[in-house]
């Protein structure tokens, strides 16, 4: 029962599967990366801080600027009756009196404005809050760099993901044309039984390596979905860029690490960002500060109020009468809050040495990035070059053990072990060309955008 279910299991599983058929029209790396840019979740996030930190900024102009306030109130006072005594004072006697219940008119309108003149805090306020923006701003920069770079290397996974199953169907191909021609031989009395199975156990193992490329590949698809904001059950499908499809290999290196370097403390947002946290919180510092300091402002207000609404005396009547108006200065200043100042500038420079350490960290974190990326590069363009010398190698290898098998002069143990370092030897290809385009897409990221 086996032998007859051998090919015909062999013919579906070398198709096109379901589950490697992509439904979407085929995405280039340019497109994958637009598309990613307004889609991404991880973007409208940053995106989201950025303008809440905006919103931040604008709101700190709060301490600087005039305020104007207008309040009215507008109803009904009213009084209970009530009774009292209250002594003669010509007789000594005491007097009754009461008052029957009352009610009327209560009207009022107030106008207040007041202009910072001395504040310091509100300064220091605005200071911090301009530098949190440009820490958001640059931190949504570095997410834009993080999203590309993710998209890349997702992008090209689905790729290695496909052509890795491209040649482990070729590989699960030969072993079927291994099989059949065992088969052959045993039927002509020129083989053992023992090759026919032996041949028929390589097919097996050759299509269950099929299985397993294509649950990466459908893994792949996922995670390039979700990269680009997508639901992670679109069937997605790419297109290699022209760079992969040529047979060359990489050519030249990389800037030093010196220069690197260079370009990323230039460029990288990341560090730039770091550097703005350090400034906000130094700002944040000297807010906490200036509450030891005193604050000054200029006030005026304007009142009216009466038993009318309207009419000459009424309070939304004729504004030259019955009105009351103040102007002066306003100093205020706090000498004891509790230890509340205290604290706050306490707190503050905890955060002001934490921000620099964490800058300094960000910096050595990015040296360690900009090193470990351009030797990852280096490496993986030597390892295209021996991979690409190996399939040259394991190619003539197969050649050579088919003729031999012709000729009598080989086993099928021989082609079966030629036939596996050619597939290892085409899977290695693969996968150094295209890990060294992600490690390139990756030492760009990491020196702020391009090479």
């Amino acid at each position: 029962m086996i032998r007859p279910l051998a090919a015909p299991l062999a013919a579906l599983l070398l198709a096109a599967s379901p589950t490697a058929r992509a439904t979407e029209t085929p995405l280039t790396l340019d497109e994958a990366l637009a598309l990613a840019a307004q889609q991404s979740h991880e973007l409208a996030i940053a995106r989201a801080d950025a303008a809440l930190a905006g919103a931040d900024t604008l709101g700190s102009l709060q301490g600087l600027l005039p305020r104007l306030d207008l309040s009215t109130s507008a109803g009904r006072q009213f009084y209970g009756p009530s009774s009292y005594d209250q002594v003669d004072p010509i007789t000594g006697q005491v007097v009754p009196h009461s008052t029957s219940a009352s009610d009327f008119g209560a009207y009022a309108l107030n106008l207040q404005l007041t202009v910072p003149l001395v504040d310091l805090a509100a300064w220091r306020s605005r200071s911090q809050a301009r530098a949190s923006e440009r820490a958001a701003t640059l931190g949504h920069q570095e997410t834009r760099l993080t999203v590309a770079y993710d998209v890349i290397r997702r992008f090209y996974e689905q790729l290695k993901a496909e052509r890795s199953l491209a040649v482990l169907r070729k590989s699960a191909a030969r072993s079927q044309e291994l099989l059949d021609r065992s088969e052959a031989l045993y039927a002509a009395g020129r083989a053992q039984k023992a090759d026919t199975v032996s041949a028929r156990v390589n097919l097996g193992n050759d299509l269950i390596a099929v299985q397993q490329a294509e649950v990466r590949l459908v893994q792949a698809r996922s995670d390039l979905a979700a990269a680009l904001g997508q639901p992670g059950d679109r069937a997605l499908s790419v297109v290699a860029p022209a760079a992969l499809e040529g047979t060359g290999l990489p050519a030249g290196e990389p800037p030093p690490v010196e220069a690197l370097l260079a370009t990323a403390r230039e460029r990288r947002p990341s560090l730039a960002a770091a550097a703005a946290q350090v400034e906000a919180a130094d700002a944040t510092l000297g807010v906490a500060r200036a509450g030891y300091l005193p604050t000054l402002a200029a006030q005026a207000s304007y009142a009216r109020s009466g038993l009318g609404a309207t009419g000459t005396e009424g309070v939304y009547g004729d504004p030259s009468r019955n009105y009351s108006a103040q102007l002066g200065l306003v100093l205020k200043w706090n000498f004891f809050a509790g230890r509340a100042t205290e604290a706050s500038v306490v707190r503050a420079q905890a955060g002001a040495d934490k921000s620099r350490a964490s800058a300094a960290r960000t910096l050595d974190a990015a040296a360690g990035e900009v090193s470990g990326a351009r030797f990852a590069v280096v490496s993986l363009a030597r390892q295209v070059s021996l991979s690409a010398d190996n399939l040259g190698a394991a190619e003539q290898g197969l050649a050579l053990a088919r003729q031999r098998l012709e000729a009598g002069l080989a086993s099928q143990l021989e082609v079966r072990d030629a036939t596996l370092k050619l597939t290892q030897a085409e899977l290695s290809l693969v996968q150094a060309r295209i890990d060294h385009a992600v490690a390139v897409a990756n030492l760009a990221r990491v020196v702020g955008g391009t090479l």
